[in-house]
Parts: C-alpha cells; sequence; structure tokens
C-alpha cells in the first residue's frame, strides 16, 4: 500500500501521468487486490483525468467486490465516453441484472432515438473536424461554381456545393450535441440502498414510490439539498441529493 501512495505522490511532484497509474491500477487488479485497485483508479479521476477505459475498469473493480451500485455508475460513465463498446455494454448489463427495481422503460420517439445514435458514432472532436474540412470543400466548390466558364461544371460545382455544406452544418451540430451530452450531468445512479421518492422537496411530503440502489435515474429539477427524479417508467418524485451520484 506504500508503494502505491509513494507512485500517486512522485506523479503529481514529477508530473501527472495517468497512463503509468491506470497501469498500477490493473496490476493491482490482476493480482486480485480490487480494494486497492479502486483506491488508485479513483485518485485518478479526483485529479480530473477521464477515460472510457478507466471508468470500464473501476466498474470492474467496484463489480468484484460486490458494490454494485457503483459498479453500474462507472460502466455508465464509460458508456457515456464509448456508447459503442460491445465490452462496456455486455458488463453493464450483467451489472444491471443484480438491482431490484425491474422498471418497464418508456421508449424513446424514433427520430430522437435515430439522431442520438448518429451524433455518438464519433467524437465530438472529429465531428469538428469534418465539419470544418466539408466547409473548406464547399468554399472550394463555391468558387469553382463563381469562376468555371464550363456550364456542367458549375451545376456539378453548385449541387456539390449545397450537399457538402449540408454535411458541413450536420457535423457541426454533431459536434455540439455530442460536447453537450458529454458534460451534461442530469442522469444518476441511485447509491442508498432504498430510497422513497416524495411528492415535494421536504421529509413530510407524501411517499410516491421506492426505488432501490443501481437504478438509473433523470435529474429533472434541484432545490437545495433535493433533487426531483424522473425513473425510466415516467414516474417523479423528490429524493435527497445524498442518495445519487450523477453520471
Amino acid at each position: 500500500m506504500i508503494g502505491i501512495l509513494l507512485s500517486f505522490s512522485m506523479s503529481c511532484l514529477f508530473g501527472f501521468q495517468p497512463d503509468s497509474l491506470v497501469r498500477t491500477g490493473n496490476d493491482l487488479y490482476a493480482k486480485g487486490q480490487y480494494y486497492h485497485a479502486i483506491n488508485v483508479y479513483e485518485q485518478i479521476v479526483d485529479s480530473g483525468y477521464e477515460s472510457a477505459e478507466l471508468y470500464f475498469n473501476l466498474g470492474n473493480a467496484y463489480y468484484k467486490v460486490n458494490i454494485i451500485s457503483l459498479a453500474i455508475l462507472n460502466y455508465e460513465r464509460a458508456k457515456k465516453m464509448n456508447p459503442w463498446d460491445k465490452d462496456i455494454k455486455h458488463n453493464l448489463a450483467i451489472a444491471n441484472a443484480h438491482i431490484v427495481d425491474k422498471i418497464d422503460v418508456i421508449p424513446e420517439l424514433f427520430l430522437k432515438n435515430w439522431i442520438t445514435n448518429i451524433v455518438n458514432i464519433t467524437s465530438s472532436d472529429n465531428w469538428a473536424i469534418i465539419s470544418i474540412t466539408s466547409f473548406i470543400l464547399f468554399l472550394v466548390l463555391f468558387l469553382i461554381y463563381l469562376y468555371s466558364a464550363r456550364i456542367g461544371i458549375k451545376k456539378l460545382a453548385f449541387w456539390l456545393g449545397i450537399l457538402i455544406f449540408l454535411i458541413s452544418v450536420t457535423s457541426l451540430y454533431s459536434s455540439l450535441k455530442r460536447k453537450q451530452f458529454l458534460t451534461l450531468k442530469n442522469t444518476a445512479i441511485i447509491i442508498s440502498p432504498t430510497v422513497t421518492a416524495k411528492s415535494s422537496p421536504a421529509e413530510w411530503g407524501v411517499d410516491l414510490f421506492v426505488i432501490h440502489e443501481g437504478t438509473r435515474v433523470i435529474i429533472v429539477d434541484s432545490i437545495n439539498v433535493w433533487n426531483e427524479i424522473k425513473i425510466s417508467d415516467g414516474k417523479r418524485g423528490w429524493i435527497s441529493k445524498s442518495d445519487l451520484v450523477k453520471i
């Protein structure tokens, strides 16, 4: 344990090296020292470093010590950063099988779901690169349209220019939406064993429904120490902020 703390202190002194510390955590995990691995991974997260691999490994470590709610939390964070990873989806499904609540899910509109899938195809930076590149190409086609003497080339440049411009605008939109998706903290995981949702942000509010640790919720509103949450079947209620951790 002293070696772990020394390694982290040295990294802070001579420059933070997250990749090296992730490998340290991975080595501890491979040796079955799951709590020590969790300690290293959490220190990396606390430093501000994030990656899908880090959250995935942290989720695995929490699962190994049977802290299912925090395993789900970190799998969800990993999925948020890399929504197409099959291993993340698989382990998240296994962890979700352990939670008490089996809540019906209201299906999303097809168009909304389709747009979300398109936006999540690649990172915000990649979408931005596509947008800038296609806009430059649009400008080139626009110049060809203005100065070409041949009617056929002018028509081709015109219609291709419109298509490329639409791609540029769509890519810019996707970049902004992907960035918003990563930074928006409106979803959370219940970490308390049992939580009673209230009709108002107060202890004397009417009891509405009960949810258990590991359940994923959407944060709708916030007042003082209370969050209004919505569960996947559409029910809403107020719970204490201490009962959840944001994804």
